[in-house]
């Protein structure tokens, strides 16, 4: 059993920091599952999605892990992972949690996860979010799920794999404990700024959300608006985010589902642009 460590790599100086807890968590490790650290180089800036496609093409593992090049790993890391996939042969995904650095102090991030999950519980509760629980790196994949899959567009590339990956996914196991540690303001590559039209992004999430089982595209709807308020609130020029957010709004609000902080979130976002 090995797992590929991929790490799309756009600060040398993060990398070094990054590198080092990767290398410190597989050496505290004992045990028989091997691992390959695959540093995918995006000095040019070329795009994420442009490295992340790289790493999983040298991929030989048979899991594959995700890493920000400007985050690090607990060191239990890899322990935790690699004694996971042992005790759950039979599942696809492996998650676990992570915290939050800012201004150098550390937060739990608000997802919790813990214990076995169904496929479908799994891909409703990505959908019906704001796209910020679909993180790659708070999770290990079978490389299988990626098979004939690309990442594309420069932004929320873990949201628009997701939409493709979910009806693969059969079970997955949660490791109730946190992992990672996400740095706010760090030197990845998704702190570059480039350049995104969201009317180009919502059609090509749309036609994905449109492939999906019918019984998820209720749920995969209002996800696509709360994940386009996301962008249009935090964004100084939203780029035609807040038009998709208008689109889907009267769901937003209508469903008892979804927190009262993200339907005003949706509210605000729809007044912009």
């Amino acid at each position: 059993m090995k797992i590929s460590i991929i790490i799309p790599v756009g600060d040398k100086a993060a990398w070094g920091v990054c590198e080092e807890s990767i290398q410190a968590s597989i050496a505290a490790y004992r045990g028989d599952v091997a691992a390959e650290v695959l540093p995918c180089w995006d000095l040019e800036h070329r795009g994420a999605y442009i490295a992340r496609n790289e790493g999983l093409a040298k991929a030989t593992g048979d899991w594959v892990a995700w890493v920000d090049c400007d985050d690090v790993v607990e060191a239990d890391w890899f322990s935790e992972i690699a004694g996971a996939i042992n005790l759950h042969p039979d599942v696809d995904v492996i998650q676990f949690n992570a915290t939050e650095v800012k201004n150098g102090k550390i937060r739990p991030l608000p997802y919790r996860y813990r214990g076995d999950v169904t496929g479908e519980a799994f891909a409703r509760e990505l959908l019906l979010n704001d796209g910020m629980p679909a993180w790659l790196w708070t999770r290990v994949l079978r490389r299988t799920l990626f098979e004939g899959l690309k990442f594309e567009g420069r932004v929320k590339q873990d949201y628009e794999m997701f939409l493709k990956l979910l009806p693969r996914v059969r079970a997955v196991w949660s490791i109730g404990k946190p992992l990672y540690r996400y740095i706010r303001h760090g030197h990845g590559l998704s702190n570059y700024v480039q350049e995104m039209d969201y009317t180009v992004a919502g059609n090509v999430f749309r036609e994905h959300i449109l492939r999906l089982p019918e019984k998820w595209q209720t749920d995969a709807w209002i996800g696509l608006a709360l994940t386009m308020a996301d962008v249009a609130v935090h964004s100084s020029g939203n780029n035609g985010a807040a038009s998709w957010v208008r689109r889907y709004l009267w769901r937003v609000l209508l469903d008892f589902g979804v927190p009262v902080r993200l339907k005003v979130k949706c509210l605000l976002a729809a007044l912009k642009g």
